[in-house]
């Protein structure tokens, strides 16, 4: 007789205790022991499972426009620069760009400078307007023609210094006169130039020699057009003089006008010219520009910077000179870029200025202008709108691209943010590094989330809905202003240290638990036993919740710690084909472990 067979179980299996913990896992694949979801966890204590710090209200602010820090830190709020907490400088409303350069904060896009060792204010550009007067001069300390300007009161050396490039513009008189030019030397009301490089008024004269001049008509050309006249007899040291307008005749010491038409009659006489000074009637106006720059970044002593689709370079050491083109190794430099698209961000990195577009990555190399060229080396850029998001941790640049987190070494970026969620999609990051951990806040479809990639444990973790308008890493740890205002520092070591947070954990769901001991059943299981072991500190509460096959959330144990102590939290559950464990909890918690003493079912064959 033939019996039915029925299904075959290998009972109660050996426990498998869970004790590394791998971070966010938000995808559907994620492993036991990774986290598909979480909230105000960290790897601080990896491979244990834990609770971020505590982080600590620094200081708030009004309407903030960015922070950054080199000694100290330095911010915007609503239209005051702050430098170490002191306000010393006054600029536009909105958010701000800035790069350290020795001594000097640079602040974009309002060009203006903080210079903390001279405790200075100022502004990179510089600007005089007024009926200036175009000499001759002097130039180190020789005579030299057609090189000064003059402007009554200017003071020129408050805001202009020898070396500036700087734009001459509204000469009426002589238009030609308007141009870019390098100051030689300044002094007082006067700017000195090299030798010609304006266009004077000119004069020309006439001396009559010892054998005297007969009456008649004659003529001489000043330029393109001759011009003819009639003179009376002129003795020794009678002369003529022409100022580009009208001639007038000195005989025997008496001083008359001398009729001029066009024309070449008579005898040609050659007049002797000079420069002489004039003075431009209008407005005229000599500026030190700098331009619009979108992202600046200092590298090897230069601020570098890009507008569109232009990267810029500034005079060696001198943040307040885009244009200086002496033919020297210490020019300002800059280059259009022929691909299409404006860049999104620059960074120094590795001891070269890098420039981002959203789908390219340049690499400017070389020493000198002469030498300086950029090469496109990547594919994935910085996407628009996340230049904030570029930070180096663990000696590796991370940022947003399109694609998701990149990590940048130099070659090729790889995409990092996978755990994210594959089908996730970012934008509007700003980042910053404790030198070791990546912290990124940036906004999904979700909402805003505040994101932390571990260079040593090689996890992420999410922290909380933090809208980060910037990071900055000063007096040993890491800052994160908040766009509402805050100032946290992430330690708890400096300020008012917050309350007690809110944690959760939800565990990927628990469907390979077999993977080894049973060599991936796809039976019912049956778990005699969770066991969890965690640490919480004195006042911390903690709620277990598990969910049976992807239903509704049931809450099992929860637990107040008396005191700063181990807990072990004993589960029954019941038979299922997978449950999802979720921890929750009020203060700060550690797990220890997760053990899981289970035995195989039955399955039922579907005909």
């Amino acid at each position: 007789m033939s019996l039915p067979s029925l299904p075959y179980s290998k009972g109660v299996l050996y426990p498998v205790v869970r004790t590394v913990f791998g971070g966010l896992n938000h995808n559907p694949g994620a492993k036991d022991g990774e986290l598909y979801d979480m909230r105000n966890l960290s790897a601080r204590e990896y491979p244990l499972l834990s609770t971020r710090a505590r982080r600590s209200l620094s200081a708030t602010f009004t309407a903030p426009g960015g922070i950054g820090a080199g000694d100290a830190p330095f911010w915007v709020d609503g239209i005051s620069f702050l430098y170490d907490g002191t306000a010393v400088g006054t600029v536009s409303a909105g958010e701000k760009v800035f790069a350290l350069m020795g001594d000097r904060v640079l602040i974009f896009p309002d060009k203006k400078y903080y210079d903390a060792a001279s405790g200075t204010f100022g502004s990179l550009e510089a600007s005089r307007s007024g009926s200036m007067s175009f000499q001759n001069g002097t130039y180190t300390g020789v005579p030299a023609q057609a090189n000064t300007i003059y402007l009554s009161g200017a003071s020129w050396g408050t805001d202009f210094r020898a070396g500036d490039a700087v734009t001459i513009a509204g000469c009426a008189v002589h238009p030609e006169n308007n141009g870019s030019y390098i100051i030689r030397e300044v002094e007082g009301d006067y700017l000195r130039f090299y030798d010609n490089s304006f266009t004077l008024d000119r004069s020309w004269s006439y001396t009559v020699g010892p054998d005297g001049l007969e009456a008649g008509q004659y003529h001489f050309t000043p330029s393109d057009t001759a011009l003819q006249f009639t003179l009376p007899d002129m003795n020794e040291g009678d002369a003529l003089h022409w100022d580009g307008a009208a001639m007038t005749a000195t005989v025997g010491g008496v001083t008359s006008s001398v009729t001029v038409t066009e024309g070449s009659g008579g005898e040609e006489l050659v007049f002797g010219s000079v420069w002489v000074d004039y003075t431009e009637t209008g407005t005229v106006t000599v500026s030190r520009d700098v331009p619009d720059l979108d992202f600046v970044c200092v590298n090897e002593n230069r601020l570098w910077g890009c507008a569109g689709d232009i990267i810029y370079a500034s005079k060696l050491g001198d943040p307040f000179n885009f244009n200086v083109f002496d033919g020297l190794s210490t020019d300002s430099w800059q280059s259009g870029n022929v691909d299409a698209g404006d860049f999104t961000a620059c960074v120094s990195y590795l001891g070269y200025p890098i420039f981002f577009k959203e789908d390219m990555v340049y690499k400017v190399y070389g020493d000198r202008p002469d030498n300086f060229q950029w090469t496109a080396s990547a594919r994935l850029g910085v996407q628009p709108g996340s230049a904030k998001s570029l930070a180096v941790a663990g000696e590796t640049l991370y940022y947003l691209s399109r694609a998701g987190i990149c990590a940048y070494t130099g070659g090729i970026p790889a995409v990092i943010s996978a755990p994210l969620g594959m089908n996730t999609r970012f934008d509007s990051a700003a980042a910053g590094s404790d030198g070791l951990r990546y912290y990124v806040s940036m906004h999904s479809a979700d909402g805003w989330g505040l994101y932390v990639y571990d260079t040593q444990a090689r996890t992420w973790h999410r922290e909380d809905e933090s809208e980060a308008m910037g990071f900055v890493f000063v007096y040993g740890g890491l800052y994160m202003l908040l766009r509402t205002g805050g100032l946290w520092r992430m330690d708890g070591q400096d300020g008012t240290e917050e309350a007690a947070f809110a944690w959760m954990a939800q565990f990927a769901d628990s469907t390979r638990f077999y993977e080894t001991s049973d060599s991936g059943s796809q039976n019912k299981k049956g778990l005699l036993r969770v066991l969890l072991r965690c640490e919480m500190e004195e006042g911390a509460s903690l709620a277990v919740h598990v969910r049976y096959d992807g239903g509704a959330w049931e809450e099992k144990r929860t637990i107040t710690a008396t005191e700063k102590m181990s807990y072990h939290v004993p589960l029954i559950l019941r038979r299922c084909d997978h449950y999802t464990l979720k921890l929750t909890g009020i203060g700060g918690a550690t797990v220890y472990s997760v053990t899981e003493e289970k035995y195989g079912g039955s399955w039922k064959q579907t005909k």
